[in-house]
């Protein structure tokens, strides 16, 4: 529906009042907040042609994540960097995985609720293990501690799509 009110085909007001449940989904609540807040395009008041475009491109990013679930490059990433920080590089085990949680999801503008699906891919796929319950401690496996370049993150999100 949001592709057919850019596209002029339904109004505003069709869109907003047809809008699915967002409050508990953090994207469709971004999404529902952009369009609510949609710059006005003109030559005399508006936003420039680049800034407007800039908006379109974000708005189509955010459909398109919401429409194939995919995982992103710069989200297993931002989170392999955070679990290397948190265990001193491979050194020591991961505490506090709740706090890396929180701060992936806030940096990368996803909810908790994806990072811990990327995490989990992380734990099934024998990169980290759960070493203790109380306290909780993750660890990097043997071969989770060879993944060190962008190369292989890549690798690990082909392998699971």
């Amino acid at each position: 529906m949001t592709r057919k009110y850019f596209s002029g085909q339904i109004s505003k007001k069709e869109l907003l009042d047809n809008f699915p449940d967002y409050e508990n989904d953090f994207k469709m609540r971004l999404l529902y907040h952009r369009i609510k807040n949609k710059p006005i395009k003109g030559w005399l008041f508006g936003v420039s042609k680049k800034t407007y475009v800039k908006y379109l491109n974000e708005i189509y990013e955010i459909i398109e994540d919401l429409e194939t679930n995919t995982l992103r490059f710069k989200t297993m990433k931002r989170l392999f960097k955070e679990l290397w920080i948190q265990s001193n590089y491979c050194s020591e085990p991961i505490e506090q995985m709740s706090m890396t949680v929180f701060e992936v999801a806030k940096s990368t503008s996803n909810s908790k609720e994806e990072i811990r699906r990327y995490l989990n891919i992380l734990v099934d796929q024998n990169f980290i293990i759960k070493t203790s319950d109380k306290p909780l401690l993750y660890e990097f496996t043997e071969f989770g501690k060879q993944i060190k370049t962008d190369l292989d993150i890549e690798k690990i999100i082909k392998n699971v799509a």
